[in-house]
């Protein structure tokens, strides 16, 4: 005799929203935000910069309970909101990217 399984959607739902689940995304984001902070440049003051040490002193982690493609599941995210964190992340024209959260939450190299 064979097993049959049918899944219950809504008690998939309610496991993949559940606190434990995102006390899980939690704990992996400030993994990622701690590994960011690691890797994050300071700047110098001697050489101009007006704020060293704004943009590595600005990740910050948002937890909620409707992530995901399709709003279903616990959700982590790991941001930085200091105003330079796109130059710094992506960089300006002709200049090589830190890309610091990428590398923080995909495992490159971290060194510039």
């Amino acid at each position: 005799m064979t097993g049959v399984y049918k899944m219950d959607h809504r008690g998939m739902g309610e496991m993949l929203r559940a606190p434990f689940m995102q006390e899980a995304m939690r704990v992996r984001a400030e993994e990622i935000k701690l590994r960011a902070e690691v890797i994050a440049p300071v700047g110098d003051a001697t050489k101009g910069d007006k704020h060293p040490g704004r943009y590595k002193a600005s990740f910050h982690v948002r937890v909620h309970d409707r992530g995901g493609a399709t709003k279903d599941r616990a959700e982590a995210v790991v941001y930085n909101d200091s105003p330079e964190a796109l130059y710094v992340e992506y960089a300006h024209y002709g200049e090589e990217p830190y890309r610091v959260l990428a590398r923080a939450a995909f495992g490159g190299p971290n060194r510039r």
